[in-house]
């Protein structure tokens, strides 16, 4: 599939989430489309192309259907939906209801030509996808009015025909503002970029820029593209896609985002990534990758739906031509019949989950949580327990020189000798010792790593080495060093010359500042934090301590073996969720009931991970997110399920009519979109 020409495209009309599955079928079939996947919530066809030129056959089998099929980016702007016919219906309905009082008998042809020129562009949609779909809300409509025309209720035809095309101006609004609202971040790229070269800055286009070229931000602008600094300290804010309120320090050797704000400050930025595939566009990429994955809330709403639509026309048929044979009284059954037609479309229902789901995931991709699938967002609200990674998630993942205990040489002595060793490592230890303060490092040559073991060099003409302490052969009071730095849970190294103990070196993890308060906030949600890490036992336990953790809630000295055997062990208690960053991590991960990676870890832990995380603060947002949405899921099934029951029951009952249930189908789809955009605007 992969060898396959992948095409993206904009699905003009697309109001309706049984719309969408219509175009994805009728796509399927195109000669030359290997795969189609059409999403309501994006709005966008993806179609696998092994035959060029396919997409010109799509067009017109798209357009066929009422809908138009435009390249990515070609956006069209003004009033969407039919609101020409809507605007044509509802003109001659006010003609007809002004002729009503001063022209009696013409009204009931002003009424005709209102419903008729109405149903005009819904007829013919309904007949161009009827094979696809016979029971479309666009047919059911087009029944529905023809029959009360039939039956001499000219007025309430072409009230029902009026109001549903407003509802469909309101669907396409309601609808084209949720997805503007969740592909917003594109719009934090500035439109401009001052690029210096010899002769000084010159002004850009942001297309103009290029991979490695060198680009002035000044204060109160935005960083054109994702890079690194150069030059330059300023105070940088990163909120609108981490979540972050306050701003971070940035300076030489930093990396920033395409999109973040400089606050205070000027940086001089390398671009490293082109602007249109920078960190926002791989954030609507995954976005909409987690739109085409279906939920299994929305797996059950489609198969409900797909059973409710012929329940309510056999219903209806029922209503029609059954009950007047025992009751009489044809027309007044007919006209309930006609109603039971409006009321059998399934659009608010199909749309209620897909609807919720698309505004979590926009919501979450501006705090910071990156979730690849609905069905992501789903699970993570049903997790009891959270099992955390140590290096990396819970700490820096940078470890610090913090102690030196010498035998017989000075402080100074033992480091210039340790940095000669490290000059030649790539060890995260020896990375420490390199940026410790203190004395430079002295020369050395014949660098060689032993693996499990250290690394070793010769400094001053004699050989010098930085081992594990567990590897070698300690004297006693040697030992008992080691042994008491290790109860205070240091990882160590020791600086050996010609095999002669000269130092211990004592290294620490940074907690990250955010950890404290990450787990004060899981537990606050009602979540069981663990801490799964290899680590000694001592040092996981100094870990903890530091952070807020209980010794029951530290696991350590697990192998990647272990942690994921508890991981399957806690998914079967109740659901977990695993937060890592690592490539040990992977596996744990994939076989957690939801697992997430911060997204400064590794691309393999990326890959594995149902959920990224910009920092270790987005995590508790992400379970806060996930039980919003789906409580906002349940509101829009209650909703729409809610009114079509009781318009079902009073329209049976004789209380309510034609438009009424009109109202029914157009304004549950109204309520439950713009229920769902409450997500985008709440605080998580």
């Amino acid at each position: 599939m992969d060898a396959h020409r992948v095409r993206v495209f904009r699905v003009e009309g697309l109001d309706c989430a049984d719309c969408a599955l219509k175009v994805e079928k009728a796509l399927s079939e195109v000669p030359g489309v290997v795969q189609a996947q059409v999403s309501f919530a994006s709005g966008k066809a993806y179609l696998h192309l092994e035959v060029p030129g396919a997409e010109k056959e799509a067009e017109r089998v798209v357009s066929a259907l009422g809908y138009r099929l435009k390249p990515e980016g070609d956006t069209t702007r003004g009033v969407l939906g039919p609101w020409r016919w809507a605007l044509a219906s509802g003109g001659l309905l006010l003609a007809a209801f002004l002729a009503s009082l001063f022209l009696p008998g013409l009204a009931p042809w002003g009424y005709r030509l209102a419903a008729l020129v109405g149903v005009f562009p819904l007829a013919r949609r309904a007949v161009a996808a009827f094979r696809q779909n016979p029971f479309s809300m666009q047919t059911l409509v087009t029944l529905a009015t023809l029959g009360a025309l039939l039956i001499g209720a000219e007025a309430e035809a072409a009230l029902v025909v009026f109001l549903f095309l407003v509802g469909e101006v309101l669907e396409a609004y309601s609808v084209a503002q949720a997805r503007r609202s969740l592909y917003a971040l594109s719009e934090l790229l500035p439109r401009r970029a001052y690029r210096l070269k010899e002769g000084g800055v010159e002004e850009v286009p942001l297309k103009a820029l290029r991979v490695g070229d060198l680009v002035r931000v000044p204060p109160g602008e935005r960083v054109p593209a994702d890079g690194v600094v150069v030059s330059g300290q300023a105070s940088v804010e990163e909120a609108a896609f981490t979540g972050e309120p306050l701003p971070r320090p940035k300076g030489i050797g930093d990396r920033v985002y395409g999109g973040s704000l400089v606050q205070e400050g000027s940086l001089v930025v390398k671009v490293e990534r082109h602007p249109e595939e920078g960190f926002l566009a791989e954030m609507e990429r995954l976005a909409e990758e987690a739109l085409l994955k279906k939920s299994q809330a929305e797996r059950v709403v489609d198969a409900f739906s797909r059973r409710y639509t012929p329940a309510v026309l056999l219903l209806a048929g029922f209503v029609a031509l059954v009950l007047p044979l025992f009751q009489g009284d044809f027309l007044g059954h007919l006209y309930k019949a006609l109603a039971l037609l409006l009321i059998a479309c399934p659009c608010a229902l199909v749309v209620s989950v897909p609807a919720a789901i698309a505004a979590g995931v926009g919501r979450g991709a501006r705090a910071g949580v990156l979730f690849k699938s609905g069905a992501a967002l789903e699970r993570l609200a049903g997790v009891r327990y959270v099992a955390l990674d140590k290096t990396g998630t819970l700490t820096l993942g940078k470890p610090t020189l913090v102690r030196v205990v010498t035998f017989g040489v000075s402080t100074e002595e033992a480091l210039a000798l340790a940095k000669g060793v490290a000059e030649g490592s790539s060890h995260p230890l020896a990375r420490a010792v390199r940026e410790a303060s203190g004395p430079k490092a002295l020369p050395s040559e014949e660098h060689r790593a032993v693996p499990g073991l250290g690394a070793f060099a010769r400094v001053e003409g004699k050989e010098v080495g930085l081992v594990r302490p567990e590897a070698w052969d300690l004297p006693p009071e040697v030992e008992a060093q080691v042994k008491a730095l290790a109860e205070e849970g240091f990882s160590l190294s020791l600086l050996v010359r010609e095999g002669v103990p000269l130092a211990l070196l004592a290294f620490q993890d940074t907690p990250r500042l955010e950890a404290r308060e990450v787990l004060a906030e899981l537990r606050r949600l009602g979540l069981k934090p663990l801490l799964l890490t290899g680590d000694r036992e001592t040092s996981a336990l100094a870990l903890g301590t530091a952070i807020g953790l209980f010794p029951e809630e530290i696991r350590a000295g697990l192998s990647p073996v272990d942690k994921l055997r508890l991981v399957e062990e806690l998914a079967g208690r109740g659901g977990v969720a695993m937060v890592g960053d690592g490539v040990n991590d992977a596996p744990a991960l994939a076989k957690a009931t939801v697992g997430l990676a911060v997204a400064e870890g590794t691309e393999a832990a990326l890959q594995s991970a149902d959920v990224g995380l910009l920092s270790l603060a987005a995590l508790p947002r992400a379970f806060r997110l996930s039980r919003m949405t789906m409580a906002v899921v349940r509101q829009n099934i209650a909703l729409a399920v809610g009114l079509k029951g009781v318009f079902l029951l009073s329209t049976l009952l004789g209380l309510t009519g034609l438009w009424p249930a009109v109202l029914a189908d157009s304004g549950a789809l109204v309520l439950v979109t713009a229920n769902s955009l409450r997500l985008l605007r709440s605080r998580v």
